[in-house]
């Protein structure tokens, strides 16, 4: 990781230095602004490095899965907690009976409950895993989000490599984009719902066209 800092640095120090002129050499050779090749118009940088763990916590993707999944999950905490409190009761009750019953009876009522907790179980796995199935598909909704943005921004500035801020030991602030990407993300994110929007109103107002008016 030390390595990449120094890399890092020696490549920022070269784009911020510009070319280096030996002490002693004449400049009567240097060739014209019209002689140079055409540049990219603006700062170029060849390394950017952004934060993604700040860039899903400022953005409207990863704001919006944050709350979906909180939402998704305490709604599973609390029917878990009401079917727990169910069941104990109902054990409670089954071991109550079973001084007034005879042992066929009982063994039957126990296997019938053990096989209800049993299925209880598996369906409340089951939602468990669809929370993260949602999580999971968020997730890869916000990265296709950021690895566009990210490349936007890559080709705009000219940049040769991204970087996550983590993998950069030693870095400048000043080659960090995550402000910009939140800002590109958010305004995606904003155009995608004003088209649902739309699409909706149009669909109802398809709907009001089509109703039959005419008197009965």
């Amino acid at each position: 990781m030390k390595r990449l800092g120094w890399a890092y640095c020696v490549a920022v120090s070269a784009v911020l230095s510009g070319p280096v002129v030996a002490q002693g050499t004449s400049n009567s050779g240097a060739t014209t602004p019209s002689e140079q090749a055409p540049q990219r118009s603006g700062f170029q940088i060849p390394v950017i490095a952004f934060d993604r763990d700040a860039i899903f916590a400022a953005s409207t993707l990863g704001q919006n899965l944050d709350a979906k999944i909180e939402e998704l999950r305490n709604n599973l905490v609390s029917e878990n907690d009401a079917i727990y409190a169910a069941l104990e009761a109902e054990e409670k009750e089954l071991s109550i009976l079973k001084k007034t019953l005879t042992p066929e009876e009982f063994a039957a009522r126990a296997e019938a409950f053990d096989e209800k907790v049993t299925s209880i179980r598996a369906a409340q796995k089951s939602k468990s895993e669809t929370v993260q199935t949602v999580y999971d598909e968020g997730l890869r909704e916000f990265d296709a989000s950021l690895n566009l943005v990210l490349t936007e921004i890559a080709q705009e500035v000219g940049a040769i490599a991204v970087f996550e801020r983590k993998q950069i030991y030693l870095m400048s602030a000043s080659i960090d984009i995550s402000r910009g990407v939140v800002a590109r993300m958010n305004a995606r994110a904003a155009a995608a719902e004003n088209i649902v929007t739309d699409e909706i109103v149009i669909d109802q107002g398809a709907d009001v066209d089509n109703a039959d008016t005419s008197p009965k």
